[in-house]
């Protein structure tokens, strides 16, 4: 019966709670409200169906991924500092280079973002300036980060509210937050240019797991989510599985 109601809602392009209740219904599931919702659970864990927006779903694909990084060790030295002297800190970490996989141009040099509370960016600032002295900037212009920029600069950004996280990590930066980034947080966009969008955005979707509520709700957060509608809508050819 599994495969049947997988099979069924694999031809949506996503589907609610109360869809997956009338599938299962239509193929002879006699369970319950409770009992449904648990199995829709059961197969979110197993991995069979994705959650793409608030209270909406789709049956994962196969070529489709959850979005995953290997940090650099000189990244993964300095996550390991800032939780030391910061044990309590809420933050990402972002590389220049990750960015290299949906890139046709591609970067050579990486710097490393990380990103903060705004309360306690001073706090961390001077925590890495001591251990980096002269690779760290503080809410750098494009200007000052071009003037001063060298291999492994550290530039400390502002952690927006409603932030994604990370999946594996907390800091980890996850995909809806970098499809973001390159066109919001102004230092990253600086570096990517604006014709190179489109591919990212295409093959971000096709290769991964994208919570669209999620990537819409940081993007309005930055002031980012028309421009990224306009761009999906008229420069892509993806189409969305939610109306955020």
């Amino acid at each position: 019966m599994k495969d049947k109601i997988l099979q069924e809602l694999a031809n949506r392009n996503s589907f609610k709670l109360s869809d997956f209740t009338e599938v299962c219904h239509n193929n002879g599931c006699t369970l319950g409200d409770s009992a449904i919702r648990k199995r829709l659970q059961d197969l979110l864990k197993s991995g069979e169906i994705v959650r793409v927006g608030h209270g909406s779903y789709s049956v994962k694909r196969e070529d489709h991924t959850h979005y995953f990084y290997r940090y650099s060790e000189q990244t993964e030295k300095i996550v390991e500092q800032v939780h030391e002297a910061h044990p309590y800190l809420n933050f990402t970490v972002f590389e220049l280079v990750q960015l290299n996989e949906f890139l046709n141009h591609q970067i050579a040099h990486n710097a490393i973002f990380v990103s903060v509370e705004n309360e306690v960016a001073n706090f961390v600032f001077d925590t890495l300036r001591k251990l980096y002295p002269g690779k760290v900037l503080l809410y750098p212009s494009v200007e000052t980060y071009h003037q001063y920029w060298s291999d492994d600069m550290i530039v400390i950004t502002r952690l927006i509210t409603e932030a994604p996280n990370g999946i594996e990590k907390p800091w980890h930066t996850c995909i809806e937050k970098l499809l973001v980034d390159i066109i919001a947080e102004p230092v990253i966009a600086n570096t990517v240019s604006a014709g190179e969008h489109p591919t990212v955005y295409e093959d971000a979707f096709k290769k991964y797991v994208i919570n669209e509520t999620q990537l819409f709700r940081y993007a309005k957060r930055r002031s980012a989510s028309g421009r990224i509608k306009k761009l999906i809508k008229e420069q892509t050819t993806i189409e969305l599985k939610t109306r955020e």
